[in-house]
């Protein structure tokens, strides 16, 4: 039994006594709906897939045992997450954190959180510990992305500058790499973004040519998902309660610019079918 320096996250769902209490009554989720969002968080099956398969994200980066020792808490509504401090161990545990924030962003259900790194006694039966203390502390106050000078609780999974500069000073290509892609940075504060996921890629070669209309298609069908995941969210939330209202306010945001993000890959899609304009930016890009 000791305290040992891991990488520690904690997610919460935002509005889950009000998504219970609409339960109860039939007004809003089913039982069976409000268990599911639980799964979203994770289970303990996560750490017998590291240890069958070892690492899932940047499989190569050094570990020191192929779980991770990854360990996952889950009480009601929020989940405790913890791994060793290594490569492997701090981009596994980010995944899953961003992996549990994009499941419930597709339900239409925010959440909060705090990813640090400290000291923590974890096992099935015990979660104590310091590093535990700081997530559990730090997720009320989180200020990412906040829209006015004294708002807190925004409704984000903030990192911890230990853990980013953790990041930042490793020299693990495949780490730096897919951490960027779960996160967004304001300011000196980093925040897992799932939003940014929420966007159209294509490619076009002699394998797969390029087809306009699909690639419009395709696009359109974004634009509509993530026009439904707003409404989603919107239905969620409690219309009385201003601070729930403000957070939502986050979320519709964040969707309203891959809306943009959507007009933008239809103007570049319409571009590269024209003749004219679509050589001169293949010729640009190299194809």
């Amino acid at each position: 039994m000791e305290f040992v320096e891991r990488f520690i996250g904690y997610v919460d769902v935002l509005g889950f006594e009000s998504l219970v209490e609409a339960a109860e009554v039939g007004t809003g989720l089913s039982l069976d709906e409000l268990i599911s969002l639980l799964k979203d968080l994770g289970t303990s099956d996560q750490r017998l897939q590291f240890e069958r398969n070892g690492p899932i994200v940047c499989p190569q980066s050094s570990y020191s045992t192929r779980n991770l020792d990854f360990r996952i808490t889950q009480v009601s509504d929020c989940v405790v997450i913890s791994a060793e401090v290594s490569p492997a161990g701090v981009i596994n545990l980010v995944n899953h954190c961003w992996g549990a924030a994009m499941m419930l962003l597709h339900k239409g259900i925010m959440c909060r959180g705090f990813i640090t790194r400290g000291k923590i006694h974890h096992t099935a039966e015990h979660l104590v510990g310091s590093g535990y203390q700081r997530a559990y502390r730090n997720e009320k106050n989180v200020s990412a992305f906040k829209q006015e000078a004294n708002e807190r609780g925004t409704p984000f999974v903030e990192v911890d500058s230990n853990v980013s500069e953790y990041v930042d000073k490793c020299s693990d290509n495949c780490v730096k790499m897919m951490f960027s892609r779960f996160v967004k940075r304001d300011g000196d504060l980093v925040a897992l973004f799932p939003f940014q996921a929420l966007s159209h890629s294509f490619m076009s070669s002699g394998a797969r040519p390029f087809k306009a209309e699909a690639e419009l298609r395709a696009n359109e069908n974004l634009r509509g998902r993530i026009r439904r995941l707003k409404e989603c969210v919107l239905t969620h939330v409690d219309s009385t309660n201003r601070r729930a209202v403000q957070k939502a306010g986050h979320y519709i945001r964040a969707l309203d610019d891959q809306l943009d993000v959507c007009d933008e890959t239809e103007d570049f899609i319409t571009a590269l079918d024209s003749p004219i304009l679509g050589r001169s930016i293949m010729e640009e890009f190299g194809s």
